[in-house]
């Protein structure tokens, strides 16, 4: 196809720009503007000298590799060519567009001779420097960090081959200078988003473990956690820092400290969320603000003796958006979180619903010798072909047990038990030491199925990542009470297994069935914290509907609503008050100074201006008492989720108490989640990645939305 010099008729031009547009650009990228018009020698330069090199890279590369949106992302940033008349246009009569377009996306990155400063002219951007930088740009932040491929693969020749064909003019360049520039300026990048966006909240909470790699170093990580403005839950890897031995809870402390005070917010923590490691719980067992004195911990807990062993696992392909399973720490089995008498630091709910599980398990009657066949056919089934060829023809498989996972020993019981009494007979009678399962065995399999489901089920629910979940521990308690109270007429074998469960639920969440038996508080007492009741009423989808399956009688249901209530009216009442004493003080501040200047003359209010903020808070009889409000929201029909509810709420000092409870988790996942990425990113393959940038690496992976 040819274009001639002259001008082109006004429908052929159309026609040709929305051709260049299909063709050459991305949506996501760029646009060319309704409004811009193209003269044909303009769109010449634009379009035809990358219509070979984008047709032939096509051709070759139409394979599944183009189907990971980075990679189509990459492809069209690499694509990307305009022409310099093009972009002389575009700023001389569509200086907007062109900002849009051109500008904004390239902002925070280090680009030399792009501004030579705030006066000088802007260098022409369709320059190779410009196109080398964009380009290099999107290789680190597309297929580096989110596709979390290695940074050699750009010394690779062919990834170098690749790229020259759909940019003949790129550069090669070396990892190191990928490294020191576009991952450092990510990084830069990332954690000034975070010390803004913190900066405008008022509460959060701190999830906070440790974990070590392949080469046994230790690393020490903690997410924060909160509620934006549009009552949307929100979280982010603070950092991810190298915790050198001793592995102590004053040591811990310390370097949580020491991130706190770098990003400037170590008041507004609200709650530290943990598992139940000594050390963890020796680490905030007196908030945060303690003297060297106050821990004494000779004995050097042992932080990482739960570290991730299993390597291999982390080789293979894992979505880690699906991650559901917690890790028990092997020397804390018999620890209660009643140890700790701080208000700050909290029990991942997740953990101690696992060790309730193990206290189960210990000595059920009929279940150790039918849990014992399900892992011998498991490990048999991972080492013999005849059997993964007859589960593939049976369209069945057998899960892994993982010691350190009940989830998995669940998963494993429900694997088998879809299998079927006949096909299973016919699987084990390929084993070299025959098993049988008997029809007791299956029986007490499906019991097991009965018993546990629940559990798997609140176990996966508490570890969201993008909804609330402090308000999951009471309503789950209270249904797992009340599931094991039901289902205990209809089982055979598994009475005392459900025994076992009831007994490890009543103890290690104590706290919260004196709450809820209206009994005398113990002090240390496990899950003994108001905020799980508060979130459990104030979650629109729960309020007070969880406690029907208590089964009390009307007065004392009655009574225990009451109790609930007080306990929100006063937090709320405390709100208030912290807020007036803030306005005073504020208040006096500007008397004082003011005494020293000359007072400006008070504005003339608009006519038929009735704005709340003209009040200034001086007319304290039109706010709305905290029994008002919450006698406006528990009588409220409406059931929306949590966001959409309280986005639009107009309940302002209910909102507030919701902003500072609801950003407690519920559990400690979100830091497992981290270093799930973090064992993805330091494969077998890589145990020798500099120390520095697996932390910036692992930073950038999980706040890649921040990028």
């Amino acid at each position: 196809m040819r274009v001639a010099k002259s001008a082109c008729k006004p429908l052929e031009l159309n026609a040709f720009k929305r051709y260049f547009q299909d063709t050459f650009l991305s949506e996501k990228t760029c646009y060319i503007p309704q409004s811009v018009h193209l003269n044909a020698l303009e769109m010449k330069n634009c379009a035809f000298r990358r219509v070979k090199y984008k047709e032939d890279a096509l051709q070759r590369s139409n394979c599944v590799f183009l189907e990971n949106a980075c990679i189509r992302t990459l492809f069209h940033t690499i694509f990307f060519f305009v022409g310099s008349n093009f972009l002389k246009h575009l700023k001389r009569k569509h200086l907007v567009e062109y900002k849009q377009v051109f500008i904004e996306e390239d902002e925070g990155l280090p680009e030399e001779g792009m501004f030579e400063g705030d006066d000088q002219p802007i260098t022409e951007l369709s320059t190779n420097k410009f196109k080398q930088n964009r380009i290099n740009k999107a290789i680190a932040k597309y297929l580096i960090i989110k596709c979390n491929l290695p940074l050699s693969m750009v010394e690779n020749n062919a990834f170098r081959e690749f790229i020259k064909e759909c940019n003949i003019k790129w550069n090669q360049i070396s990892a190191k200078t990928l490294k020191q520039n576009s991952i450092a300026a990510f990084t830069e990048k990332v954690n000034k988003t975070i010390y803004e966006e913190l900066k405008a909240v008022d509460h959060l909470t701190l999830t906070v473990d440790g974990w070590c790699d392949r080469r046994c170093r230790s690393f020490l990580g903690i997410t924060c956690h909160y509620i934006d403005s549009k009552m949307v839950p929100q979280s982010c890897l603070l950092d991810f820092v190298r915790l050198k031995s001793p592995h102590t809870g004053e040591n811990i402390h310390e370097t949580t400290e020491r991130i706190l005070d770098r990003f400037n917010m170590k008041e507004k923590v609200y709650k530290i969320v943990t598992d139940n490691a000594s050390s963890m719980i020796k680490a905030y067992k007196f908030g945060l603000s303690v003297d060297d004195e106050i821990i004494d911990d000779d004995n050097e807990a042992q932080l990482m003796a739960n570290a991730h062993t299993t390597f291999n696992a982390f080789d293979q392909e894992v979505d880690t958006s699906s991650f559901h399973f917690i890790n028990i720490p092997q020397d804390d089995g018999d620890l209660i979180d009643g140890d700790n008498p701080s208000n700050i630091r909290l029990s991942c709910f997740a953990h101690t619903l696992q060790l309730c599980i193990r206290d189960g398990l210990k000595n059920p009657s009929y279940v150790p010798k039918v849990l014992a066949k399900c892992q011998a056919l498991a490990k048999f089934s991972n080492k013999s072909s005849r059997i993964a060829d007859l589960l593939e023809q049976l369209n069945k498989n057998i899960n892994k047990m993982n010691l350190t996972r009940w989830n998995s020993e669940y998963m494993l019981i429900k694997s088998i038990y879809s299998i079927g009494k006949n096909d299973l007979e016919l699987i084990t009678s390929l084993m070299d030491n025959g098993i049988k399962f008997s029809n007791n065995d299956f029986i007490i399999l499906e019991e097991l199925i009965d018993i546990l489901e629940p559990f798997y089920e609140i176990s996966i629910k508490c570890q969201a990542g993008t909804t609330v979940t402090a308000s999951l521990v009471v309503p789950s308690i209270v249904y797992l009470t009340a599931h094991l109270r039901d289902i205990k007429q209809n089982v055979s074998f598994c009475a005392k297994l459900i025994q076992q469960l009831q007994e490890s639920i009543k103890t290690r969440f104590s706290g919260i069935f004196n709450r809820l038996n209206l009994g005398e508080l113990i002090d240390n007492a496990p899950y003994a914290d108001s905020l799980y009741l508060m979130a459990a009423v104030l979650d629109p989808s729960f309020k007070f509907y969880w406690i029907r399956d208590l089964q009390l009688s009307v007065p004392m249901e009655t009574r225990l609503k009451q109790s609930i209530i007080q306990l929100i009216i006063d937090e709320m009442n405390n709100d208030s008050t912290t807020t007036t004493t803030e306005l005073h003080e504020i208040n006096f501040s500007s008397t004082t100074s003011s005494s020293f200047t000359t007072t400006p003359k008070a504005k003339r209010r608009k006519l038929f201006n009735y704005d709340d903020s003209r009040t200034n808070g001086s007319n304290e009889s039109t706010k709305l008492d905290p029994r008002v409000e919450l006698d406006a929201y528990l009588n409220d029909p409406v059931h929306t989720k949590f966001s959409d509810y309280w986005f639009h709420s107009q309940l302002k000092m209910l909102k507030k108490l919701i902003a500072r409870l609801f950003s407690v988790q519920a559990s400690s996942a979100p830091i497992e989640r981290v270093f799930s990425h973090a064992g993805l990113i330091l494969s077998s393959r890589r145990t020798n990645m500099n120390e520095q940038l697996f932390r910036d690496l692992v930073l950038l992976r999980v706040n890649q939305n921040l990028l």
